[in-house]
């Protein structure tokens, strides 16, 4: 099954990207991974910055991949109120992208993408 893409321009070309949403419904809705679970674990919150880990297990509960993710509340428009929760988003593309889902470009996840680029853009003081 093909996954849903978005066009990312990276080091001037488009590269098609699959955003976590689509990870997210390929491994809820596919039997190869029923029974498994994705859940988030805060490594560290502060005001201003967030780490998280999201884990995936198989329907044993045993470990089969991760993911880890830190977002800063001054990166952006929406982490000034949704830091956390695009941290969350992050790190659960992080580890279904380390399970193979949606990896045909990158593992990065679109925000981690957006974010770097505007950082590359973004005049140096």
């Amino acid at each position: 099954m093909k996954l849903k893409t978005v066009g990312l321009k990276m080091k001037g070309k488009i590269v098609e990207y699959v955003p976590v949403n689509a990870r997210i419904t390929y491994f809820r809705t596919h039997d190869e991974f029923k029974g498994w679970s994705l859940d988030s674990e805060v490594i560290e919150l502060t005001e201003t910055s967030v780490t998280i880990k999201a884990i995936v297990r198989n329907s044993e509960g045993r470990i089969i991949g991760s993911g880890l993710a830190n977002e800063n509340k001054n990166d952006g428009y929406i982490n000034k109120t949704s830091f956390v929760e695009n941290c969350e988003t992050s790190a659960w593309g992080r580890a279904l992208s380390n399970l193979g889902i949606g990896i045909d470009t990158s593992i990065a996840s679109y925000d981690e993408v957006f974010t770097a680029q505007a950082k590359q853009a973004a005049p140096t003081p």
